[in-house]
């Protein structure tokens, strides 16, 4: 099938809509961030064998932390999504047959309840610390029997933390079938399911459209696909990008590489003799990225752009 695997979004010839550039500064705050969790994990063991578990539950935070970040800033420095994500599979609908899913993403909720979880508690032991008056170490091992409400309130508050962003991220699918295209998007916040199914001759035009989510100092410009779609509005439980006309793919939000996903959208869309292809067991190759180091080498070539993920 290699004949079928090329994608014209991201294919040698043609730009990316998101160029996926490399950027070095982000690299480097990577490479620091890396630095300084090893350091930390020496802090770590140092105060374990010091017997204070205050101490190293510091450490052990920063260690924690640190690492989501580097992790962050290497994927923010280009090296993100290296090759055909493993939950990308085929599948089967009663009504639309065998198709292609891609999931949402599961690590960003992973990473900000850890980080949640190791704030909660870093500061539970700051707060306990605050309360000795030698000031001599955060909270010694010895003290903890005498302090069971202590324990009790931290695993409590950190329990709740670390699900809320469970709570907040949705959950849910896009996939891809021979006849048309189905989202479906689940929140715990609200009731309600979101699931819409359009078809390929529905669609007009499919465009690539960003999220932009402004900061102090800098912006992020997260991937969308845009379908024009005369006629379609949206109907509650709705997603935020959805406008009356316009039906959104969240690139941003799922696993698939987003220049992989447009290309492949948009064949499905243009050619109607290719979309049997979704139905076959190697159908998920059909998602497969390029190579990073092809990426960084397309967009290097290409003039610098707004949309840049």
């Amino acid at each position: 099938m290699s004949e079928f695997i090329e994608i014209p979004s991201s294919g040698k010839d043609s730009a990316p809509a998101w160029p996926q550039r490399f950027r070095p500064a982000s690299f480097c705050a990577g490479v620091f961030c890396t630095g300084f969790g090893l350091v930390a994990l020496f802090w770590t063991v140092d105060d374990w064998r010091a017997d204070d578990l205050g101490a190293t539950a510091l450490a052990l935070s920063l260690t924690v932390m640190m690492t989501i970040v580097a992790v962050g800033m290497f994927e923010r420095g280009g090296f993100h999504r290296f090759g055909l994500h493993p939950r990308i599979r085929q599948c089967r609908d009663d009504v639309h047959g065998p198709g292609i899913e891609i999931p949402y993403v599961r690590i960003l909720p992973v990473q900000l309840s850890v980080v949640f979880s190791c704030t909660a508690v870093l500061g539970a032991f700051m707060i306990r610390a605050s309360n000795r008056p030698d000031g001599a170490s955060l909270l010694l091992r010895h003290e903890l029997p005498h302090s069971g409400s202590f324990i009790a309130w931290t695993t409590c508050a950190t329990a709740v933390v670390g699900a809320l962003p469970f709570v907040i991220h949705p959950r849910g699918f896009t996939r891809l079938h021979a006849d048309g295209i189905r989202r479906r998007t689940t929140w715990l916040v609200r009731r309600g399911v979101s699931d819409v199914f359009v078809r390929w001759d529905e669609i007009q035009e499919v465009a690539a459209d960003v999220y932009t989510v402004s900061g102090r100092g800098a912006s992020t410009h997260n991937p969308l696909i845009r379908l024009c779609i005369p006629g379609y509005e949206p109907t509650p439980p709705r997603m935020g990008h959805d406008k009356p006309d316009s039906f959104t793919v969240p690139a941003y939000v799922l696993v698939s590489e987003p220049n992989a996903l447009l290309g492949l959208i948009d064949r499905l869309h243009r050619c109607p003799e290719d979309r049997h292809l979704v139905t076959t067991p190697e159908a998920p190759e059909l998602l497969r990225p390029l190579p990073v180091r092809e990426r960084l080498r397309i967009a290097r070539k290409i003039p610098r752009q707004q949309w840049e993920w």
